[in-house]
């Protein structure tokens, strides 16, 4: 437990303290390499995952966000590659994220699966507006002009077959490239921290208790601090995962008016894994300040599958 508290401990103080974190996901938890490049590899020879959110489904052009993600172990077990593409629609702003990423995985124990990686995902983010749908008085169309910025992402993720932490940090050089007089016209990137944290406590044989948590911030926000998830979830016979998520903030900022100043919300979660292979994932955030009447709820689905061949098949199952 002391070698926990200290990877927990050493990877909290490599994370600078900004604010706002802006992203939302509440399957994270299913896949770790959209917040962190150092899981590439982790579930072994070839995993391949796929979410839709759409959010706030109340409010009229509420934020879309397509991913795809795939990563396998090479091997030499030591190394895993990466690739993850995330498409997300805010109002009649598009973003698309694509990074490249390589892991490099240490065995820091005598057991084959105590692991430490390090990660990093080089890539680019393109941004653009919508322009059919600007509507202005103005008979001639509204050419916004569209973005390329290079970027890069970096992780550091440790697990064995009961516990697993780690940070990532993503929009790490975007930012410093953006072009600010395009400021009033485009949002500029956001470099974003992530810590996590989690284990598996066994209940019975069949029945596995998961807790978990996440901690998110955003590097050029004042008006919020660090925000957290508390999951807690229960897997039934390695087949089925149900679980609850409180998300809030740690901490507000004076700008927000009363009704937006704790952004607290309940997200329900489940994940069912057939044939040990495929895998279908659904969760529902409900929001609980005054908000939630004007946008409605947020649905998430995802589709996952998990290749394992050969001498490199995985020796455990994979819990995170």
């Amino acid at each position: 437990m002391k070698k926990y508290l200290f990877l927990i401990l050493i990877m909290a103080l490599t994370a600078p303290v900004f604010a706002q974190q802006v992203a939302q996901y509440s399957q994270y938890m299913f896949n770790g390499i959209y917040i962190n490049p150092a899981y590439a590899g982790y579930r072994g020879p070839l995993n391949l995952h796929t979410y839709f959110r759409s959010q706030w489904t109340g409010m009229p052009d509420g934020p879309r966000t397509i991913a795809f993600a795939g990563d396998m172990r090479t091997a030499s077990d030591n190394v895993g590659l990466g690739l993850n593409i995330m498409s997300d629609r805010v109002g009649l702003e598009k973003r698309v994220y694509a990074y490249a990423n390589y892991a490099y995985r240490l065995r820091v124990g005598a057991d084959p699966e105590d692991r430490l990686s390090f990660g990093i995902g080089l890539g680019v983010i393109h941004s653009g507006f919508d322009n059919a749908g600007i509507h202005t008085g103005d008979p001639e169309a509204v050419n916004i002009e569209n973005s390329f910025l290079p970027d890069a992402r970096f992780g550091i993720h440790y697990s064995n077959n009961i516990f697993f932490a780690g940070v990532g940090v993503d929009n790490l050089i975007s930012q410093l490239l953006f072009n600010e007089d395009n400021s009033s016209t485009r949002l500029p990137p956001v470099t974003q921290y992530y810590i996590t944290a989690g284990g598996i406590v066994p209940m019975t044989s069949d029945i596995l208790f998961k807790p978990s948590f996440l901690l998110k911030n955003a590097s050029n926000s004042s008006t919020r601090a660090w925000t957290t998830d508390l999951n807690a979830a229960v897997i039934f016979a390695e087949q089925f995962t149900v679980g609850l998520s409180y998300r809030t903030a740690l901490s507000s900022g004076s700008k927000l008016s009363d009704g937006l100043r704790r952004p607290n919300s309940i997200i329900a979660l489940a994940e069912f894994v057939a044939a040990g292979q495929f895998r279908i994932g659904y969760s529902f955030d409900y929001a609980l300040n005054k908000v939630y009447s004007q946008t409605g709820g947020t649905h998430e689905i995802s589709l996952g599958y998990t290749l394992n061949r050969g001498t490199q098949r995985v020796r455990t199952p994979r819990y995170f």
